[in-house]
């Protein structure tokens, strides 16, 4: 039950995450509206519901008595929306219209200052012919609110093993650089605590499960990239300075600066940011601008770092002093700097765009590495040698017909470890069966990695 409801509720979160980017009939935020009611709708036929209630208790979603732990993480904007209404909780009844939950999204991204009181906050709803979504009171006990000895036994046990579930970390890593842009674009403030708390997480989840990361962070729809992009770039930043042993702060300040790096694009126009086609001379002038932008807007925030401004700033600049924004010869680069913008520019390669073709990281590299003055070699050797030519996340046909997942590259970097997940036949093998083989052993000396497999789409 609590797994389909995480899945419901984090379906719920990338809705009202998206629909901070894009106009309320953007085909993304129409295909999530739909997928929303339709999980919806099961949920409350599978379990005999009228309505589906969650509940929010000091910034915890809950339901039925307990705290959706990973749900509580990836919903921020959800639970910084129910505080503008001063209401303790959500009710969905399972016949809400598309037209009411579209309602309640526009409403998430028009709200700026919140309302008086709950009262206020229900007229709101009805008064945008909202009436199968309700708010509810703050939970309180028979004598008032409840106290925290209460309200422990209220939360009940933790549901489900937050630092264990891909879906749920990108969840909260997509969302907190949604929410960043969208506040942003709405002139508010960015939480950059919340960013660095869910680069935490990241932290924790890329030392041990990478490869599961990185699968998820493949997006194939074109008009989430800006936000991906973000996301595998902190991802694969992080991976790479965790092997160089830095200490934890380290850690966690890359992440964060990598999950903010291209916030000055929040500014540049949708018609140019999504362009179909490659940019015209004036069209790639505006583009540039969001380096110096994004440092700007960074300068402006609470609780920034000077990595931070760095990164949005420099990750353009060359390793020879070239690029954009254009800056002093005697100004030098922090290694930390170099370090992401080889993360950027790898991704940028390797990723799916509108206005060109998948490469796959041999092809990244050949580019990379014929590029004079574009990197930092030692850096740049670095990150060949610890990403390998089959990065850990993608999926591969080997040369004796399976197909499996790469778990971590080798020490050679053709040679990663594959998680094998199919028979030479194609057939599927269960998860507990499935099993993994080293290429870099002898007795696999045979084998080798035929094709990369993410990249037919």
């Amino acid at each position: 039950m609590f797994e389909n409801l995480n899945n419901l509720i984090v379906v719920l979160c990338r809705t009202i995450s998206t629909r901070q980017l894009y106009f309320g009939e953007h085909p993304k935020v129409a295909s999530l509206t739909a997928e929303f009611l339709s999980q919806l709708k099961l949920f409350c036929e599978e379990h005999k519901m009228e309505k589906l209630f969650i509940g929010i208790i000091e910034g915890n979603l809950v339901f039925e008595g307990r705290n959706l732990v990973g749900p509580s993480i990836v919903g921020k904007q959800f639970i910084r929306f129910a505080d503008k209404l001063h209401c303790g909780g959500f009710s969905f009844a399972h016949q809400t219209s598309e037209e009411e939950f579209k309602a309640l999204l526009n409403l998430t991204s028009e709200l700026n200052k919140p309302v008086e009181n709950l009262k206020e906050g229900r007229e709101l709803l009805v008064s945008r012919d909202i009436f199968n979504i309700e708010i509810a009171h703050h939970y309180l006990g028979s004598s008032g609110p409840v106290s925290r000895d209460q309200q422990s036994a209220w939360q009940g046990q933790d549901t489900g093993d937050f630092l264990h579930s891909p879906t749920l970390i990108y969840q909260a890593l997509f969302d907190s650089v949604a929410q960043a842009h969208g506040d942003v674009m709405r002139g508010n403030d960015i939480d950059i605590d919340n960013t660095k708390s869910v680069s935490e997480y990241m932290l924790h989840f890329t030392q041990t499960h990478f490869s599961d990361m990185m699968q998820h962070v493949h997006y194939p729809d074109y008009d989430s990239y800006t936000v991906g992009h973000s996301v595998r770039v902190a991802a694969l930043a992080v991976y790479l300075a965790h092997s160089f042993n830095w200490s934890k702060e380290v850690l966690l300040n890359i992440g964060t600066a990598g999950l903010l790096h291209d916030v000055g694009k929040s500014r540049i126009p949708e018609e140019i940011l999504y362009k179909p086609g490659k940019l015209n001379k004036e069209e790639f002038s505006v583009m540039m601008a969001h380096s110096q932008m994004g440092a700007e807007i960074l300068m402006g925030q609470k609780n920034t770092t000077h990595l931070d401004v760095a990164a949005a700033w420099g990750h353009h600049i060359r390793h020879d002093g070239s690029g954009y924004p254009s800056q002093p010869k005697w100004a030098i680069r922090h290694p930390i700097t170099s370090l992401l913008q080889i993360c950027d520019a790898f991704e940028a390669l390797t990723a799916a765009r509108p206005y060109k073709p998948v490469l796959t990281p041999h092809m990244a590299f050949a580019i990379m590495l014929k590029d004079k003055g574009g990197f930092n070699p030692a850096l740049l050797a670095s990150f060949i040698a610890t990403v390998g030519i089959y990065p850990p996340g993608n999926l591969v046909k080997l040369s004796d017909g399976t197909k499996g997942l790469v778990i971590r590259v080798g020490t050679k970097i053709d040679r990663p470890t594959v998680k094998i997940m199919t028979t030479p036949t194609g057939e599927d093998i269960p998860p507990d069966d499935q099993y993994q083989v080293d290429l870099n052993t002898p007795e696999h000396q045979s084998l080798a990695v035929s094709k990369m497999l993410h990249l037919e789409g």
